[in-house]
């Protein structure tokens, strides 16, 4: 070829980075190869496998055929009891026939929004730090991704002034995660009243990823959302799904609920990306909502000790400070005291002590000198990482 695949690259994908995480994942794995005995903090999923009842309910669709192409906006089972499942999580009703979409995982949620409302040069607001994705697929819609710094001090909380002083004529969408990644932390009734203030003055969009709102450890069974709020069911795409909460990230299985004329749009993008989800798995999801919960009480409570130890394990190294998480099953330490960046304490954690974090940076600019720790983990696996990892921060310190 005359031209380097370099020069043939879309300008919208020379700017979008390789995930970070992911490079974790990789230097882990290589580790283990070895030999090396890995804590492993870096994943961002359950460890739990997938309940029985759910994979039982699957594969009997797969045995009696359900093997070819699903509706575009899913089965009729499973729209129903995601429409169900967010009027018991918001208290607005919902219509599971003009609302709902089954998505191929969230992230394809949140790919597909912003490819049906994003137009090159518009601005989405999003939280530094965040999950890198809402940055990526903004870019890759041919969007630009403006950061608001957060602060630890108010919980890493998307502040409304910090968000105002944001918004320009160019602005189009907010994406607010609540319980939010990497930071576990919760945006509060107070705020997100506020956010919705900002959204319908400003007529913005808002991207709302609950994929954590039933992993919390507030005095409410659910983290709050702004779909709640009055005037915000019909500007507001909820993206959702079943890998956290039912522990089936291999599935990639996800949801949207939007107003109708805001699904019709998502359709028109869903049509031509991937067309349908797996038909027999959607079987096995509406089981898993429709279905006995017991599951999901079990895995929120064995998170809730996990996060016990985490939490209280990480207040007592010296050096290292904590805005409490309330929700999902990240912390997300303050490391500056120990004069490495976050890189490189990950870096030092991971080759001298096998303890797998993430960088704070890769989260954005506010998550320098933080790291982010995924407590997914085994409960053992929690205890013998924060011993482990009081020795490393120990002996850097001395």
């Amino acid at each position: 070829m005359a031209k380097s695949v370099e020069q043939l690259t879309a300008d919208r994908v020379r700017t979008v980075p390789f995930s970070g995480i992911r490079k974790v994942f990789e230097a882990v794995r290589a580790m283990e190869a070895e030999g090396r005995d890995v804590i492993h903090w870096q994943i961002g999923r359950p460890d739990f496998d997938t309940p029985e009842h759910i994979k039982r309910a699957a594969a009997a669709a797969l045995e009696r055929g359900e093997v070819h192409y699903a509706p575009n906006l899913g089965i009729p089972s499973l729209r129903k009891a995601i429409a169900e499942r967010t009027r018991l999580d918001t208290g607005v009703s919902v219509d599971w026939q003009k609302q709902v979409i089954v998505m191929s995982g969230a992230n394809e949620g949140i790919m597909v929004a912003m490819l049906a409302f994003v137009d090159p040069g518009d601005e989405v607001l999003v939280a530094d730090p965040n999950w890198h994705h809402y940055k990526s697929c903004a870019a890759l819609a041919g969007g630009r991704a403006v950061e608001v710094p957060t602060r630890a001090e108010a919980s890493f909380s998307l502040e409304p002034e910090a968000v105002a002083s944001r918004i320009t004529g160019r602005t189009k969408m907010l994406c607010i995660t609540s319980p939010g990644n990497p930071t576990g932390c919760v945006e509060s009734r107070t705020n997100l009243k506020a956010l919705a203030d900002l959204a319908r003055k400003n007529d913005l969009l808002v991207l709302m990823d609950q994929i954590y709102n039933r992993i919390y450890y507030g005095e409410e069974e659910i983290a709050p959302s702004i779909f709640s709020l009055e005037g915000m069911p019909e500007r507001t795409i909820i993206v959702n799904g079943f890998s956290k909460t039912y522990s089936m990230d291999g599935w990639r299985l996800g949801w949207t609920v939007a107003s109708p004329e805001l699904t019709q749009a998502l359709l028109k993008v869903r049509q031509y990306t991937t067309v349908c989800v797996n038909t027999f798995i959607q079987h096995g999801a509406a089981e898993a909502l429709n279905g006995d919960q017991t599951c999901v009480d079990e895995m929120v409570g064995a998170f809730a000790e996990r996060r016990q130890i985490i939490v209280d394990g990480l207040k007592g190294i010296d050096g290292v400070a904590l805005a409490e998480p309330t929700g999902a099953f990240y912390a997300f330490p303050d490391i500056r005291s120990f004069g490495k960046s976050s890189a490189e304490l990950a870096d030092y954690l991971l080759r001298e002590h096998g303890i797998a974090t993430v960088a704070g940076s890769v989260f954005g600019t506010a998550g320098e000198g933080h790291l982010r720790i995924a407590y997914s983990c085994s409960t053992d696996e929690c205890r013998r990482g924060i011993d482990r990892l009081r020795e490393a921060l120990t002996r850097l310190r001395g």
